[in-house]
């Protein structure tokens, strides 16, 4: 724990409340009590969150989509709608986490993932319904597209996507404490110099548990929905076939009982300080530490001066010393005011970037003689007001800080870049699942599984490698702006990998299917010509086939006969087959292109946070982190699961409606697709890079 925080006498009721491990009258000492255990704590809890939050969202969206009859744009915005509701939480969760017991907000951000990923689990048995009957059970007729009658349809079914939404929704309001108070709690349970290392591991752990959340929530893929028997799945329908419908519910389920634990575990942390008071105590102490430092080096200087000029043994007295340190902090200012002055945004004007300290308040203690005694510092830190300012002179101050930084180039055009690549990590990274699902034929569980290793192996990989060639070489934060120009321009033609394209599916389209289509859009059953298996149907109905006759009813093979469209031919499900990667080259290509996109984007992320601090005085520094973070979330994380989600429905052929007029795509043009995604991914990472070397060039022309 800080020991700043230690020489203040508190109650001892209190410090038993807020400095012991345990609920209410039910206190624990030992290892409870240590900050290393709240910090292990707090370290899994952002790594469950991670884990569901953004490793089971990303990969079952495809499966969603089918499940609750989505287009891409929908299930983006089920992405979007967490991102955009903890812009609002944040500011609110913020403001009570100081007046209030920071584990208390632990508990509630976990109880509420509890909740949300419960409910997820159970709506899946309200909305795993069809507008046809149930096709491997208690379907009778696959070729009628007759929809069930109204009064057969509940009001959670109707509302299904509004619950899924709503959820998707309170989860961010409710998920922000952990990054919100998270931060100040460990700052305030390490020491100074510990702290920015532990911060580090915290977020490091975070993304390494949204990468490992993918992988793990792919293998419940696997499993068909709702723990269906062996026996009665037909033996054709296998994982890779495009009616599967993976077991997706049952990792919300068991992330939310997880979930569950930590809230207990976690509420029971202590505070290690006393709400609504940490601020001034920490402050004052502060001042308190910092002078008496002062006053003893200004006794060591005084005694080397003395031995110097008259050669003596001899030590200062008392009252020599104390008269040496009779000026008052506060009255340096109006002494030495050009010394006192901090540099405004536009002013950190150095050739490599490097800030001049010696303008920054950071250094004022070496640069003024501060001799005002401990007693005198509390007597002027007790005259001061409660709040130093109003709230209206403390909007105006935010607002004046916000336009120097709106006014500062290189500041804008980082935090422009910084924007841009918000929108590809959170649109690219779960689309990029759906791309190799539908472009490569793969099945979900599957396609899943390489999404997160490449993800998880780049977490581990791609940012210590920045940070350790930004260390080894010793780059100036120009030089860090340039090399983010280069890596971002260079990789934004790894998006033109994705212009091959490998063919998709090819159902036989006639004059006769097309009559029967409009009645007929419903249904999304393929079936193949028995005896040439590459004629491939959308379902029975499509191809006008009006008798089926159960020829297995070990595997349930049904064939289609007296088809309008073919009197002759004879189709069924059992003699399709569907090729995993029938396009090798193409994929290993792919393949290469998102490794490299993805290890390059983790690489220059240290890089860009050195550009973006470096590019504004220190004082300003925290408001430009803000600043970023607020115009990422808002305009970048939430925009971007949207914009590819549009992209991906301009590509899709086929259509499947139900009763309620919501439509999923089942079929896409896999050359518009990959065009599409091509174009939208090399627009957004070029410009990226033109916004970083603006901020080099702008950096040069110094």
């Amino acid at each position: 724990m800080n020991s700043t925080t230690t020489i203040v006498n508190i109650n001892s009721d209190l410090y038993t409340k807020y400095y012991f491990y345990g609920w209410g009258r039910f206190r624990y000492s030992g290892i409870l009590n240590k900050p290393l255990f709240a910090y292990i704590i707090l370290c899994i809890c952002l790594f469950t969150q991670n884990f569901s939050v953004n490793g089971a969202n990303n990969a079952v969206i495809s499966t969603v989509e089918r499940v609750f009859y989505l287009n891409s744009a929908q299930s983006g915005l089920f992405l979007a709608l967490y991102d955009l509701a903890t812009v609002f939480s944040a500011p609110l969760v913020g403001y009570l986490g100081s007046l209030y017991s920071s584990p208390i907000f632990f508990s509630l951000n976990m109880t509420n993932l509890n909740w949300n990923n419960t409910q997820n689990s159970f709506t899946s048995n309200n909305v795993l319904f069809q507008c046809y009957n149930e096709p491997l059970h208690t379907r009778e007729n696959t070729t009628d597209s007759i929809c069930l009658k109204e009064d057969y349809l509940s009001i959670a079914e109707k509302n299904a996507k509004f619950l899924l939404y709503a959820g998707n929704f309170i989860n961010g309001i409710g998920s922000v404490a952990l990054f919100t108070i998270g931060v100040p709690y460990i700052e305030r349970i390490f020491p100074r110099e510990k702290a920015a290392y532990c911060q580090g591991i915290y977020f490091a752990v975070g993304t390494v548990g949204g990468a490992l959340g993918i992988l793990a929530t792919g293998r419940f893929l696997l499993l068909y929905k709702k723990f269906t028997l062996r026996r009665h799945i037909p033996s054709w329908l296998t994982n890779s076939h495009p009616l599967w419908i993976g077991c997706w519910w049952l990792p919300y389920f068991i992330y939310g009982s997880l979930c569950c634990l930590m809230s207990l575990v976690v509420s029971g942390l202590p505070n290690f300080g006393i709400p609504g008071t940490l601020d001034s105590v920490s402050n004052s102490t502060t001042e308190i530490t910092a002078v008496a430092s002062a006053r003893q080096q200004s006794i060591r200087q005084q005694e080397n001066d003395f031995k110097d000029n008259t050669m003596v043994t001899t030590c200062l007295k008392k009252h020599e010393i104390e008269k040496t340190l009779c000026e008052s902090f506060t009255d340096l200012e109006t002494k030495n005011p050009s010394r006192l002055v901090s540099s405004s945004p536009g002013e950190n004007n150095t050739r490599n970037g490097i800030i001049n300290h010696g303008f920054s308040t950071d250094n004022l203690y070496n640069q003024l003689p501060i001799t005002d005694s401990v007693a005198s510092m509390r007597r002027h830190s007790n005259e001061r007001p409660t709040q130093q300012e109003t709230n209206d002179a403390s909007l105006r101050r935010m607002c004046c800080e916000i336009w120097k930084l709106l006014k500062n180039i290189r500041c804008i055009f980082i935090i422009i870049a910084n924007l841009f690549e918000g929108i590809l990590l959170k649109g690219f990274l779960p689309f990029i699942t759906k791309y190799f699902e539908y472009q490569h034929q793969l099945d979900t569980s599957t396609a899943t599984l390489i999404t997160g290793a490449i993800a998880f192996l780049i977490v581990i990989i791609g940012c210590p490698a920045g940070a350790y060639f930004m260390n080894k070489y010793s780059w100036t934060p120009m030089q860090c702006a340039r090399i983010c120009g280069i890596i971002l321009i260079g990789s934004s033609f790894l998006f033109l990998f994705l212009i091959f394209s490998c063919p998709e599916l090819k159902f036989q389209n006639t004059s006769c299917t097309s009559m029967n289509t409009p009645c007929c859009n419903q249904i999304y059953y393929p079936v193949c010509d028995i005896v040439n298996p590459h004629q491939m149907f959308l379902s029975p109905c499509h191809f006008g086939c009006i008798n089926q006759t159960i020829i297995n009813n070990n595997n349930n093979t049904i064939v289609y006969s007296s088809c309008h469209c073919a009197k002759n031919i004879i189709v069924s499900e059992t003699a399709c087959r569907f090729r995993k990667i029938p396009c090798k080259m193409i994929f290993a290509l792919t393949l290469l292109g998102a490794t490299l996109l993805v290890f390059f984007t983790a690489f220059v992320q240290v890089q860009m946070l050195q550009v973006l601090l470096h590019s504004v005085p220190i004082s300003y520094q925290n408001m430009a982190l803000a600043l970023r973070q607020y115009i990422v979330r808002v305009l970048g994380q939430t925009s971007g699961p949207l914009l590819f989600g549009y992209v991906f429905d301009q590509a899709c052929l086929v259509w499947l409606t139900d009763c309620y007029a919501r439509r999923t795509c089942k079929v896409y043009d896999n050359r518009r697709m990959g065009l599409s995604m091509a174009l939208s991914g090399f627009s957004i990472r070029f410009m990226s890079g033109i916004a970083c070397s603006i901020v080099y060039i702008k950096w040069k022309s110094i």
